[in-house]
């Protein structure tokens, strides 16, 4: 149950949260496509054995399910945001 928990924070809930924080759902996604591309470029330069194309395959999923969590989170922020400025006017 706690690796459950620790895989839902890592991978939904910090980057929806961080994502909020930017507010702009374009740089939250890039930031953790960034991060992504950083693994998979530093994983194919070591030696995974066999199992690499697997490994390979669950840093982009992961990666694109972080992203797809930022890009929420800042939409939303976004949405907040012409929201209030609409009813200020």
């Amino acid at each position: 149950m706690e690796l459950v928990a620790a895989i839902a924070l890592g991978t939904f809930i910090l980057p929806f949260g961080i994502g909020w924080w930017i507010g702009n759902p374009v740089f939250a996604a890039a930031a953790w496509g960034a991060l992504g591309l950083t693994l998979l470029i530093r994983q194919v330069q070591l030696d995974g054995g066999d199992d690499q194309g697997l490994l390979l395959l669950s840093i982009l999923v992961g990666s694109a399910l972080s992203a797809a969590s930022a890009a929420y989170g800042g939409h939303l922020r976004e949405k907040q945001r012409r929201r209030r400025l609409e009813e200020g006017r």
